[in-house]
């Protein structure tokens, strides 16, 4: 088992220095920055909720994610990464300048990219189409995370799978 954990610990590594040499893109930098703020605190998820909370057609997949969203915070942000204590790549390799602010949490799971699958897998239950959108702006969050050293591509992997979970079990109960 340690020999699995040491070998996807090396993979990590290997693929977050290998998004660093990206970096001389200008209007990629930007968009990786822009999406991935917009997950900040799950401000994007909030403000979908809020939209779809007025309109009545949407009004009980917006408190659906609002569940998952509240959900996938309890869950990822508060007690997993509380327990797993990883610290990003950003705090182990701080020679790597980074195009963000340095962030102060902890690492694993991704919050940005559990939040996002939380809430693009109610969409897909209760609109597909919509949810499509949501899936596809979760996986750009997803990778701005990786682009941006702050994750490591485990912590990315494990947040969409939580996230998925977390979306699924909120739409059976």
């Amino acid at each position: 088992m340690k020999a699995f954990l040491n070998k996807i610990k090396e993979y990590d590594v290997r693929f977050a220095f290998s998004m660093t040499q990206y970096y001389h893109h200008r209007f990629f930098n930007d968009l990786m920055m822009f999406i991935s703020s917009c997950g900040d605190f799950g401000m994007s998820w909030l403000i979908v909720i809020l939209i779809t909370n007025m309109i009545d057609e949407t009004r009980s997949m917006s408190i659906h994610m609002l569940i998952a969203l509240i959900a996938a915070t309890i869950i990822g942000q508060v007690t997993i990464k509380s327990i797993v204590r990883r610290k990003r790549p950003c705090h182990q390799y701080p020679d790597v300048k980074i195009l963000i602010p340095i962030p102060s949490d902890l690492s694993f799971p991704s919050g940005h990219t559990t939040s996002s699958f939380a809430c693009c897998t109610v969409m897909m239950f209760f609109n597909p189409m919509l949810g499509i959108i949501g899936f596809i702006y979760a996986i750009l969050t997803a990778f701005s995370r990786l682009y941006l050293f702050v994750h490591y591509l485990s912590d990315v992997i494990f947040g969409m799978i939580l996230g998925t979970v977390i979306g699924i079990v909120v739409c059976c109960l």
